[in-house]
């Protein structure tokens, strides 16, 4: 796909199993159509990023991360984080817990708001987070990790998920010991990011750690980390045997990497790449989204760093975010927008793999 519109794998081809490969992805309860889904990401996958994913194929979507304590105490714009639009189910909110009872309280008040599940982030490896003795720093205490798991998987009647990374650091790599431990304590699924939380975000992920946990455990397994390309996704979904791969640089800009994940999947290759006007019509939606969810003035503004990300390595595109970054006004965004990509050649244009590098901040 790289390099021209189609991209076929020569070998090790889902073609020859793709009776498989059609099957639906089953995590806990749910059944999802794609085993592609997408990742919680800080700052990004509000309703708008969620529901242009799923338009174009994403399995699962994934609130940002919420605060338990904020959910306990009602906060305003936490309750207004977890909501969502009903064409993004299968949807799950994620949020961070530090003891079972808080873990507990917020989950019945997120049950309330009716997602299909809820999933416990023991992954995220930024400061502030850590001191709160939350995310990855409860990798370091694995009884209490999974007390809060099972305080929440009683508190209510959908499916509670886990995501872990592989360990605190290279010295304390327990991954296994913590998939283990969340399965007895009721865990639905796992999902695993192959760093320690001392590697952030930085060097290559180690998929051979997701594999030694789907060996480990019965519940389902979805792996996470560096998958930016359909052909990553097929080659983790295949050598770890894992269940599902999360995506999340990958689905920046370029929602159109669920769809080539599913056609690589049920056919062999991942069909055509988007055409100028694909790329016009899932921009423009998805600030319309944006802007019925913020209004229009703080929707076009939020929607300026999806504008970069749709826009960035074509053609005249530094010119286009000059430009852009001066207005207010979806309309007139939308007006850019469309002389932008109608100055395009009218054929599908790949994305080059290298521009999904440039990460957010997430958990």
């Amino acid at each position: 796909m790289r390099g021209g519109q189609t991209q076929t794998l020569v070998s090790n081809s889902p073609q020859a199993n793709s009776d498989s490969t059609k099957r639906s992805t089953q995590l806990g309860p749910l059944k999802l159509t794609s085993p592609a889904v997408l990742a919680p990401l800080a700052g990004y996958t509000d309703t708008a990023m969620r529901r242009i994913s799923r338009k174009y194929g994403a399995g699962l979507v994934f609130s940002e991360m919420l605060s338990g304590e904020g959910t306990r105490r009602k906060n305003e714009k936490t309750r207004r984080m977890a909501g969502f639009a009903e064409d993004e189910r299968p949807y799950s909110i994620q949020y961070f817990a530090t003891n079972p009872e808080q873990a507990a309280d917020a989950a019945k008040l997120l049950r309330d708001l009716n997602p299909d599940a809820l999933d416990l982030n023991f992954g995220c490896p930024v400061k502030k987070i850590i001191l709160n003795q939350g995310g990855a720093a409860l990798l370091k205490d694995v009884s209490l990790l999974a007390r809060i798991v099972e305080a929440a998987a009683r508190a209510v009647d959908i499916p509670v998920s886990v995501k872990i990374r592989s360990g605190w650091d290279h010295r304390s790599l327990n991954a296994v010991e913590v998939s283990k431990a969340v399965e007895s304590a009721g865990a639905a699924w796992i999902t695993i990011h192959a760093r320690t939380r001392s590697e952030f975000f930085e060097g290559r992920a180690h998929w051979e750690w997701i594999g030694e946990v789907k060996s480990a455990v019965k519940i389902p397994v979805i792996g996470n980390g560096d998958v930016k390309t359909p052909e990553d996704a097929f080659k983790l979904l295949t050598l770890t045997q894992c269940d599902a791969v999360m995506i999340g640089r990958g689905a920046m800009g370029y929602p159109f990497i669920f769809r080539e994940i599913q056609n690589l999947m049920e056919t062999g290759n991942t069909g055509p790449a988007p055409t100028p006007r694909e790329r016009l019509d899932a921009a423009s939606q998805h600030l319309l989204w944006m802007t019925d969810f913020y209004g229009e003035r703080r929707g076009t503004l939020e929607f300026r760093k999806h504008l970069i990300a749709y826009s960035r390595g074509l053609y005249g595109a530094a010119r286009f975010k000059s430009q852009a970054m001066k207005l207010h006004e979806p309309r007139e965004v939308i007006d850019l927008m469309r002389a932008f990509y109608e100055s395009l050649p009218d054929r599908p244009i790949p994305r080059p793999a290298a521009l999904v590098d440039q990460a957010p901040v997430w958990c």
